[in-house]
């Protein structure tokens, strides 16, 4: 069967806790840090679906497997059996997420301690310990996954991403806007989550801009809102909506097709695979700084090296493995 049909797109993408936080604070007081006089660590990962999955253990007894995503703002545990205990100082919170569901409802734990590795340990951090949540990602190809988190982290280090060679490198961040054989593009942050601006092609031929949430929870190519400014063809077998993805409140449905030409930055893509959620079943988010039409995911960047860097506010991405391949069969059956 082609890649196209299988099931097994994810978006954990949530949103809760809705007071803005931006990059103008102190970045000493968040979590992480290194210990052993530490300036950089470089951490192995596993790749399951395109998602980066870290062993980590919290609290000092439970080893946990967490996505890295991008579009967290909190350590997330997926059920409380997962964690050695609740703290005493608790709160009940409910959010909207990703997928046909009901709102999820969640506990708030504080002053958690998670440890990634000898050198990097993350103090009196919060907790999002859910209620329920979409049991689809609680194993992915055999791997238990216990819950995700990324905000602590990214800000707090530059991130190196290998993709092909299964490596995370933390550095202590120093001005930059410039690494010799990277694109640099600007992102900026709100409400603690990354956008980075894309060109897409229109159906009038020419560019249009699109904000979107840099999301390495969700391991699709790009997601759009509305695909009425996109270029773009269907997948002609499937022209009703139908699963595309997984959300942590269930499915996600939608279309799939291919986007016939985008650029991030100076850097060209063509083929683009893009899956167009309905609204029901994917809570579009308001943020009142920007307007976010979609996300990219971790699939658009699997095998190449990307440098997240939200102090600085830039991503940096591999020139050399700049494109986003697609299977043959989908190009060819999805002629307009």
């Amino acid at each position: 069967m082609p890649a196209f049909f299988r099931k097994g797109f994810i978006a954990l993408f949530t949103s809760f806790l809705s007071c803005p936080i931006h990059l103008h604070a102190d970045f000493n007081h968040l979590g992480f840090g290194f210990d052993n006089n530490k300036k950089s660590v470089t951490i192995p990962f596993k790749s399951v679906k395109n998602l980066i999955i870290l062993e980590s253990v919290i609290d000092g007894k439970n080893k946990l497997n967490l996505i890295l995503d991008t579009g967290v703002r909190s350590l997330i545990i997926f059920d409380k059996s997962y964690i050695p205990k609740v703290s005493d100082n608790t709160f009940e919170i409910k959010f909207n997420s990703a997928g046909l569901g009901k709102p999820i409802e969640a506990t708030v734990s504080t002053n958690h301690n998670l440890r990634l590795c000898d050198d990097v340990t993350a103090n009196s951090i919060n907790t999002v310990i859910l209620e329920r949540s979409n049991r689809y990602l609680h194993k992915l190809k055999g791997v238990k996954i216990h819950g995700a988190f990324g905000y602590q982290l990214f800000a707090r280090f530059q991130v190196i991403i290998d993709y092909d060679n299964h490596l995370i490198t933390l550095r202590e961040p120093y001005k930059r806007n410039k690494i010799n054989g990277f694109e640099a593009i600007p992102i900026s942050i709100y409400d603690t989550k990354p956008f980075v601006e894309v060109k897409f092609l229109s159906q009038n031929n020419d560019w249009h801009k699109m904000n979107l949430i840099l999301d390495l929870g969700a391991n699709h190519h790009l997601l759009v809102f509305d695909p009425t400014k996109v270029k773009r063809s269907y997948d002609p077998f499937r022209s009703m909506d139908h699963r595309i993805a997984e959300g942590l409140s269930g499915p996600i449905y939608g279309k799939k097709g291919l986007c016939e030409s985008i650029k991030l930055g100076t850097l060209n893509y063509s083929n683009v695979e893009i899956l167009v959620p309905t609204k029901r079943t994917y809570h579009r988010e308001s943020i009142d700084e920007i307007e976010k039409h979609g996300s990219i995911g971790s699939r658009f960047f699997r095998d190449s090296v990307i440098v997240i860097d939200y102090i600085n506010g830039y991503l940096f991405v591999e020139k050399s493995n700049a494109n986003v391949s697609v299977d043959h069969y989908l190009v060819e059956n999805m002629r307009p």
